[in-house]
């Protein structure tokens, strides 16, 4: 195909003139102005402004002259004139690189002539510039003719400008494209570099606010980033500056992260999720950006095992139950392990193939404790990738959900998965005996004391002299406590008179305090006012 752009209204004007920037076509014909002639020359920095004049005149008379018989010999004349031109540009350049005034390079002489000639060779027919959005507009012109004059050397490059119509011809398109072709609707075309190979993706995505519902970890769901459109199933999991913690549901309100299985996309590119079965008004259930491409990653969730005691020697027991075999028991050799009741313990070695492991506890446990061991297990990130390449005939994975809807499946009842009150038996521990041979060498402080009971005494029937003893202690006791408390009222009304009286007294002092305060106040306002008043 042949792109035409425009064509030159002089031929044999084209291909005379050089490929130097500082040599401009001029057109002999119609008359001059001096100062658009003064564009095509350039002085020497030491020539004066009278050269310069002188110049410009001879110039303007050669080109005032114009040959109306000589025909096609003007022509001859002009692209003569022009290599002439040519010549002394040359020789302009040789004396410039011998006679350099300022000392600088040829290039760089060079560089400098042509900023020149940008600065000031801009000015219209009438001399007025030009403003600054003509001027931006002439560089953008001036770069897209140099792009169009060097792409139509390039001969063999088969390129289109943009606004161009062109014809794409796609093969093995599906049937099922061609049957449901819309000619109304537009089609996108793009190109997918670099990016065919596969690995996990870590995203940021959060809940689309409008979304009704939390999205679950397992659950497929579309990805729409880019060109592409896959299907995928993510692993939600939040960072806790330590490790990436599995999350079975999404935040809320907040952002969390995401592991997918798909092809490499650039970090910071933005996606949007949703589900393929649309049950709600709204379809965009998810968005975020893309963080970063790696072959691994770990997340982890927490797990928490269980065991019983087998056998007990004194700080050392025997554990069952908590894992299956002997490799296991190594995985965890060295964890910290504790029982229901607060004792900690440590696993140390397997003891046969059935799961059984040697424990040390810093106490002496019960058989009937239960041993659990908390630690976090990694959790392999599902490796699905389904791309979706036309909206027509898909196959897609469906959901748990979906498949019991489908079947009629009920949601699996696990008693082990309820919530249930917490029911502890108190345990009765018998007293601490300890030897009389140890207590007798024991400090006071540490031998068993004998704790009182408040269990009530005995009756006692006393006789006539017991009797008339202690009704006349009974009186006595009456008579102290009676005139203990007429000396305490006594007490407490004279601390309650010299209270109020303290209070009269400090009220006084305030008083006093206040005015003295006022008449020395006073009297220094009057001592700064007296000097102003003199002086006035």
């Amino acid at each position: 195909m042949e792109l035409v752009y425009g064509t030159a209204e002089d031929g044999s004007l084209a291909s005379s003139v050089d490929t130097d920037d500082r040599i401009k076509p001029v057109s002999a014909g119609g008359e001059i102005d001096e100062s658009n002639l003064r564009k095509f020359f350039i002085t020497n920095p030491g020539d004066s402004d009278d050269e310069e004049g002188s110049a410009d005149e001879e110039e303007g008379d050669a080109g005032d002259f114009e040959d109306l018989e000589a025909g096609s010999g003007s022509e001859d004349e002009k692209s003569g004139s022009g290599s002439d031109d040519g010549a002394s540009g040359s020789d302009d350049d040789e004396s410039e690189e011998e006679e350099n005034e300022f000392g600088l390079p040829a290039d760089k002489m060079k560089k400098l002539k042509n900023k020149f000639d940008r600065v000031y060779d801009s000015d219209d027919e009438d001399g007025e510039k030009k403003d600054f959005y003509q001027q931006q507009k002439d560089v953008l012109q001036k770069y897209v003719d140099d792009t169009r004059t060097e792409m139509d050397e390039l001969a063999t490059i088969n390129y289109r400008w943009a606004g161009e119509y062109v014809k794409v011809v796609i093969e093995d398109m599906p049937y099922e494209f061609m049957q449901g072709l819309d000619p109304t609707l537009p089609i996108v075309l793009g190109g997918i570099s670099n990016e065919e190979g596969l690995s996990l993706i870590t995203l940021r995505i959060k809940r689309h606010r409008w979304y009704p519902k939390i999205l679950k970890t397992g659950d497929p769901i579309v990805v729409s980033v880019g060109w592409r459109r896959f299907q995928t199933i993510p692993t939600y999991f939040m960072n806790d500056r330590i490790k990436n913690r599995m999350l079975k549901y999404t935040p809320e309100h907040l952002h969390c992260s995401a592991a997918i299985y798909s092809p490499y996309i650039q970090p910071g590119t933005g996606f949007c999720a949703y589900y393929m079965k649309r049950a709600h008004n709204f379809g965009v259930a998810a968005t975020g950006t893309v963080l970063e491409n790696s072959q691994a990653i770990d997340v982890v969730k927490k797990i928490k095992l269980t065991g019983l005691p087998e056998k007990i020697h004194k700080h050392t027991a025997y554990i069952k139950r908590m894992f299956n075999t002997s490799l296991e028991v190594a995985k965890f050799e060295g964890a910290a392990i504790k029982t229901v009741s607060g004792i900690r313990g440590q696993v140390k070695k397997a003891f046969g193939n059935n799961g059984v492991f040697r424990a040390t506890f810093e106490d002496r446990i019960k058989a009937s404790d239960i041993v659990f061991l908390r630690a976090f297990h990694t959790i392999p990130i599902k490796k699905f990738y389904n791309p979706i390449t036309s909206l027509l005939s898909v196959t897609y994975m469906r959901t748990i959900a979906e498949i019991r809807r489908s079947k009629n499946l009920a949601v699996p009842n696990k008693k082990d998965s309820h919530y249930k009150p917490i029911e502890r038996v108190v345990k009765r521990f018998n007293p601490v005996r300890v030897p009389k041979a140890l207590e007798a060498e024991l400090p006071f402080k540490s031998k068993t004391k004998q704790v009182k009971t408040n269990n009530p005494a005995r009756a006692v029937v006393l006789d006539k002299e017991d009797k008339r003893v202690a009704d006349l202690l009974g009186q006595i006791n009456l008579l102290h406590k009676d005139k203990t408390k007429k000396r305490r009222e006594k007490v407490q009304k004279q601390k309650d008179a010299y209270a109020v009286k303290r209070r009269a007294e400090e009220a006084e002092a305030d008083a006093r305090r206040q005015k003295k305060r006022k008449t020395f106040f006073r009297r220094e306002g009057q001592n700064q006012k007296t000097p102003n008043v003199a002086k006035d």
